[in-house]
């Protein structure tokens, strides 16, 4: 495994160095798209870490090298939806923009399939837009598993006469998918880049930076010695027996859970399902699904990968979590979740917990629901989950509402929106509430059929503490016991015009400080509104007794 790494390592160090020959002068290749596999399987481990993390922490670096007169881009494949073939994306447009890039790196998430031949079909789509020839870079550790034939597919390019480099990084492959990958490569009038042992490697790329300084074509490598099928002299079989998995827990991990399943990481297939610390399954590529509890948890596709051989045993480590560290006065929620971020789907939830939690690696969106139906779910911004460590998420910012005594009851609803007028937050409750770092508006409806909205004002929450916000400016009205209420009291602010209306009733009426004018409206069928009082003004955090 150790030697794996270190040979892709070296060989995204190479690549560098030949992708940088080419942008001083030595060819004319100017366009260069990455088409970066991120199937399931790339969530198999190298020396700890995910074969995803490694591509693309590598490829960051190796793009942050390149000058900005060229234009590169960036394809994914399998990394928003299991099972689908059509999972196929431009992530990063051939605009040249490192920064975009790496941005787009930061985003992708291994979950589907391999169709390398539709990859391979949109990119050249892609570059025969632009003026120059192309080149193609497709890290790949696996081969096509959506029925295409890449390799037919890029010698048809060829005989269309297409001008197109085709280089292919084989990580940690072997057997037929080095032999399709190699096919790609050589089709392509490119270098395939084996992973196998470093003398080899070292070769290729020698090979590949001597052809790409003279422009001559790479010399086809050696045919490998065929295999010859001899007839048996016996009947007998011998079929291969499962495997075992066994699950090495981190300390803080929950144990047992309610179940967990292996599934085939290319089609999202459950395959065997087993709520103890072992599992017997026959041999293949599986990813992990892991259900905590019954009613407390969703299921949860971990980015653990095991590959499973014939009557051996594996372990599989449960060591990548979170655990959220909040201050005191915030309240166990009804539930909290992980997402897609930028509002995409729900990848794990739990219900009615605080403790530590397994969950797959990646960058997410918090989302926090403190009650069932007095609040709203709040999206606390993003959170970056790495792999085989538990992350400790501190959430120690947001707004505290403080209601004045002499407001008798509390509000039916408070609501937060951002500076783009979107509902960012809705409480019943008047205790400290969650809300990430940013600027606000905050509206408070004192009662549902009896007052309206009332826009009390902005203020800001920082990257750690809570902000108050003091209800205690407005109106407590003075009158008999026996003295019906008008149909409406209207408080129009003078500055901005916006009105604050109260309908049949004397409870008291918060209003943010300024200046007013008081329209009062007696019966809605047999008066007409009018005017009472001009103007008069309310003080930050003052009430006034208005003695009817």
């Amino acid at each position: 495994m150790q030697k794996m790494f270190l040979v892709f390592s070296v060989l995204m160090v190479m690549a560098i160095g030949l992708l940088n020959q080419v942008s001083h002068g030595y060819c004319s290749d100017d366009n260069v798209l990455f088409i970066l596999d991120c199937s399931g399987s790339m969530w198999g481990r190298v020396e700890g870490k995910p074969k995803i993390v490694i591509a693309k922490t590598l490829l960051k670096e190796l793009v942050s090298t390149l000058p900005s007169h060229m234009n590169m881009g960036l394809m994914a494949y399998g990394h928003s939806r299991k099972g689908d073939c059509s999972d196929i994306a431009m992530v990063s447009d051939m605009d040249g923009s490192c920064e975009k890039l790496d941005a787009a790196l930061s985003h992708l998430i291994p979950k589907g399939k391999t169709p390398i031949a539709e990859a391979l079909e949109k990119g050249v789509a892609v570059l025969s837009r632009l003026e120059n020839p192309g080149t193609v870079v497709l890290i790949s550790d696996g081969m096509e598993t959506c029925g295409g034939t890449p390799c037919e597919l890029v010698n048809s390019f060829r005989e269309k006469g297409i001008a197109l480099t085709v280089h292919v990084i084989g990580f940690q492959v072997g057997g037929e998918t080095e032999n399709q990958l190699q096919c790609i490569a050589n089709a392509g009038n490119g270098g395939y880049f084996s992973a196998k042992n470093t003398t080899e490697l070292r070769a290729s790329l020698e090979q590949i930076k001597g052809s790409v300084l003279e422009h001559s074509p790479l010399p086809k490598p050696p045919e490998p010695a065929q295999i010859t099928i001899k007839e048996a002299k016996s009947k007998r079989l011998k079929l291969p027996g499962p495997g075992t998995v066994i699950l090495k827990p981190a300390d803080w991990v929950s144990m047992p859970p309610k179940y967990w399943a292996l599934i085939d990481a290319e089609t999202g297939q459950n395959i065997a399902r087993s709520n103890k610390e072992s599992l017997r399954v026959k041999p293949g590529e599986y990813q992990v699904m892991w259900r905590q509890s019954e009613h407390g948890h969703s299921d949860t596709n971990l980015t653990s990968t095991v590959t499973v051989n014939s009557r051996q045993k594996v372990f599989l480590p449960l060591d990548t979590g979170i655990r959220l560290n909040l201050p005191e006065g915030i309240k166990t929620p009804k539930w909290w979740a992980l997402s897609q971020v930028n509002g995409g789907a729900v990848v794990a939830r739990f219900s009615q917990t605080l403790s530590p939690q397994v969950v797959p690696a990646g960058e997410y969106d918090l989302l926090w629901r403190q009650s069932e139906h007095g609040s709203q779910t709040v999206n606390m911004g993003a959170v970056n989950l790495e792999a085989g460590r538990l992350n400790d998420v501190l959430l120690d910012m947001g707004v505290h509402v403080v209601r004045a005594e002499w407001l008798e009851s509390s509000f039916k609803k408070m609501s937060v929106f951002n500076e783009a007028n979107q509902l960012v937050g809705q409480w019943r409750h008047e205790d400290a509430s969650l809300l990430p770092q940013g600027d606000y508006r905050l509206i408070i409806r004192p009662t549902e059929h009896h007052h309206s909205d009332v826009i009390w004002g902005k203020f800001k929450v920082l990257e750690h503490g809570f902000t108050t916000v003091s209800i205690d400016s407005g109106i407590k009205f003075i009158y008999t016991p026996d003295t019906p209420a008008p149909y409406a009291i209207i408080f129009v602010n003078l500055k901005s015009n916006d009105e604050i209306t109260m309908k049949e009733t004397w409870a008291p009426q918060p209003l943010p400080p300024g200046k007013y004018r008081l329209d009062w409206w007696e019966d809605q069928h047999n008066a007409t509104r009018q005017t009472l009082i001009d103007s008069f003004e309310i003080p930050p955090h003052t009430m006034i007794e208005m003695e009817i």
